[in-house]
């Protein structure tokens, strides 16, 4: 290879490196933006997505299972935890509150 290419990549090396660290820098900046807007809007993430079915209104699901011996959690939604797995379900339930109950 003759030197005249090996410089040239080189160049294109140093190039790519420059790129990408100029990239990343702008795409900090980017983010910092965003997020300032969503703060001072009071925005959250949930409000910027916007497709043919709107925006979604969620809440945190609450915790129907619970392991008497650790105290972890679980919803119900998802793969079972391994406390839980070839077991009867019904024994880890959780009973619901007075306050549950009232909404």
């Amino acid at each position: 290879m003759s030197s005249r290419v090996k410089t040239l990549k080189q160049q294109l090396a140093q190039l790519d490196e420059r790129i990408s660290v100029a990239w990343q820098q702008e795409q900090n900046a980017a983010i910092e933006h965003v997020r300032q807007v969503m703060n001072f809007f009071n925005l959250v993430p949930n409000q910027l997505r916007v497709d043919r079915r709107g925006t979604y209104n969620t809440k945190p699901l609450q915790m129907k299972y619970q392991d008497p011996v650790t105290g972890a959690t679980w919803s119900g939604r998802g793969r079972a935890p391994s406390w839980i797995r070839n077991r009867s379900y019904n024994d880890f339930l959780v009973k619901p509150s007075d306050d549950a109950e009232s909404d």
